[in-house]
């Protein structure tokens, strides 16, 4: 069992009405976790980089979720299974979790966390970002000039918390938006770091609230994900801009009578395969 606490006064996740905890939040404390035990429990190498590999948390019930007036403290239980072991050492750890808010059981979920040599690491990242170069070319995001959405059209309430700009809809029930990421996100990363887990996250969130916006008019202030699985699929460059699409499904309602709308994500960077996703978003009135 591990304690934390749930984020308050953070630019990013305290950012908006303040109605809920965002999801990312407590994948950013999982990967965090994973890197920890990993390194102190499991003999994996302090330098060996813990990289998600798939993440899947499922709120239950929103309740629990809901911002109060005093912080929350956040639990969370993890059982782990280690695999793919070489010399005793796991290069992965597969985690269950089972998240408790202020003491209440809230939700289940599991992540997979890849541990890579330093070598490995970034062998991987000069081949990844060489050929995301050669596919976008050299221009960078600066092509056109900056479009965001509203801050408000993603539950965000500062426009320098917003990641999508030209949000369009090329088909029915389909939505696609460029996804670019403020420089002050990336200020604090070391040069050549890939953009991080809790960012490509934010803007599974954004462009799902998005979509169950337009389809449905589900209203941002009040909507939040109840679930969300992702399989990461690659790098993403922080420099560069992304695409994100979203398709939903049919309108639907929870055990509470709660809308819900189902949307499947894609996160690409230069035709390449960023991650994929299926999100839950439910609008908390």
């Amino acid at each position: 069992m591990l304690a934390g606490a749930l984020p308050a006064g953070h630019p990013l996740f305290n950012d908006g009405p303040g109605r809920h905890h965002d999801l990312q939040a407590t994948a950013e404390m999982v990967r965090e976790a994973g890197e920890f035990i990993g390194h102190t429990h499991f003999g994996v190498p302090s330098a060996r980089v813990g990289i998600f590999y798939r993440f899947d948390l499922r709120a239950g019930d929103l309740t629990h979720w809901r911002v109060g007036r005093a912080p929350a403290q956040l639990d969370l239980e993890l059982r782990v299974r280690p695999d793919k072991v070489v010399d005793d050492v796991p290069r992965v750890l597969d985690f269950f979790v089972a998240p408790r808010i202020d003491d209440v059981p809230c939700g289940s979920g599991s992540a997979s966390l890849v541990f890579l040599a330093p070598a490995v690491h970034r062998s991987h990242r000069e081949r990844s970002r060489a050929a995301v170069l050669a596919e976008a070319g050299r221009e960078g995001p600066g092509r056109l000039p900056d479009a965001p959405v509203a801050p408000g059209d993603v539950g965000r309430g500062s426009p320098g918390n917003v990641l999508l700009h030209r949000p369009e809809t090329p088909g029915h029930g389909r939505l696609s938006a460029e996804v670019r990421l403020p420089a002050a996100w990336s200020s604090g990363a070391a040069e050549g770091d890939p953009a991080p887990a809790h960012v490509l996250l934010e803007a599974l969130r954004q462009t799902a609230l998005l979509a169950a916006g337009h389809a449905y008019a589900l209203k941002p202030a009040h909507s939040t994900l109840a679930s969300l699985q992702v399989h990461f699929r690659g790098y993403a460059e922080p420099d560069l801009p992304m695409r994100c699409t979203a398709v939903w499904d049919r309108l639907g309602k929870d055990e509470e009578g709660r809308r819900t709308v189902p949307v499947g994500l894609s996160l690409v960077q230069a035709e390449r395969a960023v991650l994929e996703a299926t999100a839950s978003v439910v609008e908390d009135l």
